[in-house]
């Protein structure tokens, strides 16, 4: 059912598509996506920290941890929103690239594959700096944290966020995760 909806609202945005409106129609998904990296991570570092297994992990500390991501979030939003920031080009990049795909490879049509990459292409974004923040944090409690450090921080960051999205795209595959993310999909779109 969720995979219908899905399939329709892809036909209907191709119905009045702009071209020129594609990083418009785009961007909301690939925002929900980068939210839900950036809590996935915050999740991920608290229960290691934690030393708190999945299946010990409470609706109450899961409900915790989100909000004190969802609350962060805002000033990663905020910072997405202008120009001169590295966040903002690289979102743009992301929906650039999708832009080429869609008139280069699909006859100017948005495919549904067109809605799926941006989600997680923003999920990857979300984790990242998500990592970035609480790795930087993590240092800063042992020591101070130099241009060495953060170097070391941003390749750590980057090859976690790396990894685990390539782990969401295998959960795709399976039924139960892929209805709740083009749930989130159709919700941004």
């Amino acid at each position: 059912m969720i995979e219908e909806q899905f399939e329709q609202a892809v036909a209907q945005l191709n119905e009045s598509l702009n071209l020129a409106k594609v990083d418009n129609i785009l961007k909301p998904v690939l925002m929900a996506g980068m939210k839900r990296g950036y809590i996935d991570a915050h999740l991920a570092v608290f229960a290691e920290v934690e030393n708190i297994n999945p299946e010990e992990q409470t609706a109450e500390w899961v409900d915790r941890a989100e909000k004190f991501a969802t609350d962060n979030f805002v000033t990663l939003e905020k910072v997405a929103q202008k120009n001169a920031s590295d966040l903002y080009a690289q979102i743009k990049s992301m929906l650039s690239e999708e832009y080429h795909e869609i008139t280069h490879h699909n006859h100017d049509k948005i495919g549904q594959a067109n809605v799926v990459m941006p989600y997680f292409n923003g999920w990857f974004l979300g984790a990242y700096y998500a990592y970035i923040a609480l790795f930087t944090q993590m240092q800063s409690a042992q020591g101070t944290v130099g241009p060495t450090e953060t170097q070391a921080i941003a390749k750590a960051a980057s090859d976690r966020a790396e990894k685990e999205v390539e782990i969401e795209r295998r959960k795709f595959n399976r039924p139960i995760y892929r209805q709740s993310m083009l749930q989130e999909m159709l919700a941004a779109l």
